[in-house]
């Protein structure tokens, strides 16, 4: 089990590896001010014990997590963890789509040691699950946490590996499922 000492440790990720995944993954998340005990919306319909998560909210988390968790400080390639927050807020919605994008002063020592490695990190989706203690999905809203393998190849060296997760909070919007929250961040 992963523990963390801080909640943003929790949404930037967690490795069970025992490695310093706070240098190897995003500082500073972000939850558009939603916390864990916010309430789906109004609309929604009453929960099934044990309904699995559609198959199309699961698509975008696993999206989302995908385009969030993934960073290229190579030279010609990103500028800041920012362009990658940029990238996720395509599966996102509400007040999180303007957060994500936010340079956020935190960041700027850990994004210069990627850039000085010129490091380029991407995830491998290992998991997309209901954690336990989670309020049951609902045909619009669900509480969702993405597990996944970072992997961290800096220009010369051997490559890091971390187990991170990811904690979202989804929504069905008219355009579909989309991340409306990073809880606990």
């Amino acid at each position: 089990m992963c523990t963390a000492s801080s909640l943003a440790v929790l949404v930037s990720g967690c490795s069970s590896t025992g490695g310093n995944s706070a240098s190897q993954s995003r500082p500073d998340s972000v939850s558009a001010g939603i916390t864990a005990a916010a309430t789906p919306s109004a609309g929604t319909a009453s929960a099934t014990p044990n309904k699995p998560l559609p198959a199309d909210a699961e698509k975008v988390a696993r999206a989302f997590t995908t385009a969030y968790a993934q960073h290229n400080a190579a030279d010609g390639g990103d500028k800041s963890y920012a362009e990658a927050g940029a990238r996720a807020a395509r599966y996102a919605t509400g007040e999180l789509v303007e957060v994500l994008a936010q340079q956020r002063p935190g960041q700027e020592a850990p994004w210069n040691a990627l850039r000085s490695e010129k490091a380029v990190q991407t995830a491998a989706i290992q998991s997309v699950v209901i954690p336990d203690g989670a309020p049951a999905v609902t045909s619009s809203s669900a509480l969702v946490r993405v597990g996944y393998t970072l992997t961290t190849k800096p220009q010369t060296g051997p490559a890091r590996k971390s187990g991170e997760q990811l904690a979202l909070r989804l929504e069905r919007t008219s355009g579909g499922w989309r991340v409306i929250a990073l809880p606990w961040a």
